[in-house]
């Protein structure tokens, strides 16, 4: 009986860390939203809807680029975080949400 030599299959790539995948998915999002005006349209694309999977391990990230890159983040950080820290005076301000979700952070031991 003639052995079936075993198929060999390259080594793996090494795990994507959770740090790249947020911003592989970052990424993706920005490319597919760009042209959109509505944020509530925007956070239903599936690279923002699995950002927000990740669960609170992507807390730190979102809010390092949301005060780095002011993307907005504010939609997925409310529904990981349950937190509402905008005050209604600052809806609509970017500087001041970010701020407001900054100063939230630090509050909340997130670096």
């Amino acid at each position: 009986m003639a052995s079936i030599p075993l198929k060999q299959t390259p080594d793996a790539p090494p795990a994507e860390t959770l740090e790249q995948r947020f911003h592989r998915l970052a990424a993706t999002w920005d490319e597919a939203t760009a042209y959109l005006s509505s944020m509530e349209e925007a956070s239903k694309h599936p690279a923002y809807q699995e950002i927000i999977g990740m669960g609170q391990a992507v807390v730190p990230l979102l809010l390092r680029d949301l005060q780095e890159q002011h993307r907005h983040w504010f939609i997925a950080l409310r529904q990981i975080t349950g937190a509402q820290p905008i005050p209604k005076e600052a809806a609509g301000n970017v500087p001041q949400m970010v701020e407001a979700w900054v100063r939230w952070g630090k509050d909340n031991g997130y670096r």
